[in-house]
C-alpha cells in the first residue's frame, strides 16, 4: 500500500477504521477458541493496532509481522509486545505448526498472491488451528449517493487499482478458503449502522482524510474541493450513503 502519510496519522486513521471491527474480531476470537495462553499471528500488522488490541484483552503471546520495516518500527513504539518483525507474508520465518491462531485485517487486498500468502498462514498454524480474516472490502460493490457523489468512489478505486490492490478482494474469502484446504469455513459481510445522532463531520473528515491521496492523481484541487463540499452538504442534510461490502471469514486447518 502507498504511504504518503506520517505513521501516526495511519495509525489514527486505522484507530477509526477498526471500530466497526471490533465487535466482529472479539466475536471470531472466540469462535477460534482463542484463551489466554493461545499462541496468535497476524500477517500485515501494519502499525500495530489489531494486534495490540487482542493483547490488550488479554491474550499474552500476540506475533505480528508486516512486509514495511518501518511500520514494524513504529508497532514497537505502539504495541506490548516486541514479537513483532519486518517479515514477507508469502514466506513467513516460522516453523511449521506454532500459532493457534493466524489472523489478518484489510491485508489480503494488497497480496499479489492470495494462495500462496494463505498456504503459508496455514503452514505455520497448528492442526485444528483457525485462520481469520477479520475483513476484507469488495470496492467494486461501493455505494455512493447521491449520485453526485458517485465519481468519489470511480476514483478511489481506480487509485486503489494502481497502488496495486485488488478491489474485489472480498468476494473472493470464501472460495480462497476453501480451495486451499481450510474446513467448516465462515463467512460473512459487515453490516452499515447508522444513527441519526452521529456527528456527520466525523464521517466526513475520516472518509477524506483517506481520500485525499488518492483523489489527488485524477482531480485537481478545484474539483477535490468542490467534492469535499457536495460531501459535507450530503452529510449534513442526511443523505449521504456510503457502504462499501467488507467480508470477513474463518476457517480451520484440518488434520
Amino acid at each position: 500500500m502507498a504511504q504518503t502519510k506520517g505513521f501516526a496519522e495511519l495509525h489514527r486513521q486505522y484507530t477509526y477504521q477498526s471500530l466497526w471491527t471490533a465487535q466482529m474480531r472479539d466475536y471470531l476470537l472466540e469462535l477460534a477458541g482463542a484463551n489466554p495462553n493461545s499462541r496468535i499471528l497476524e500477517v500485515g500488522c501494519g502499525t500495530g493496532l489489531i494486534i495490540g488490541d487482542i493483547q490488550r484483552k488479554g491474550k499474552k503471546f500476540c506475533y505480528g509481522i508486516d512486509i514495511d520495516y518501518m511500520s514494524v518500527l513504529f508497532a514497537k513504539t505502539n504495541v506490548l509486545t516486541n514479537l513483532l518483525s519486518a517479515a514477507d507474508a508469502q514466506a513467513l520465518p516460522f516453523p511449521s505448526d506454532v500459532f493457534d491462531v493466524t489472523v489478518c485485517h484489510y491485508f489480503l487486498m494488497w497480496v499479489q498472491d492470495k494462495n500462496r500468502a494463505l498456504q503459508e498462514m496455514i503452514r505455520v498454524t497448528r492442526k485444528g488451528g483457525a485462520i481469520i480474516a477479520f475483513a476484507e472490502p469488495d470496492h467494486r460493490s461501493r455505494i455512493d449517493y447521491p449520485a453526485n457523489l458517485e465519481e468519489i468512489g470511480r476514483f478511489q478505486n481506480l487509485s486503489l487499482i494502481h497502488q496495486g490492490a485488488d478491489i474485489s478482494a472480498g468476494r473472493k474469502l470464501f472460495q480462497l478458503f476453501t480451495s486451499n484446504g481450510l474446513i467448516r469455513t465462515i463467512y460473512g459481510v459487515y453490516g452499515n449502522e447508522i444513527r441519526e445522532e452521529n456527528s456527520p463531520d466525523e464521517a466526513y473528515l475520516f472518509e477524506w482524510n483517506c481520500l485525499k491521496d488518492d483523489l489527488n492523481p485524477w482531480l485537481d484541487s478545484n474539483q477535490v474541493s468542490k467534492l469535499i463540499e457536495a460531501d459535507r452538504q450530503a452529510w449534513r442534510s442526511r443523505q449521504r450513503v456510503l457502504f462499501i461490502p467488507t467480508f470477513w471469514a474463518i476457517g480451520w486447518v484440518p488434520g
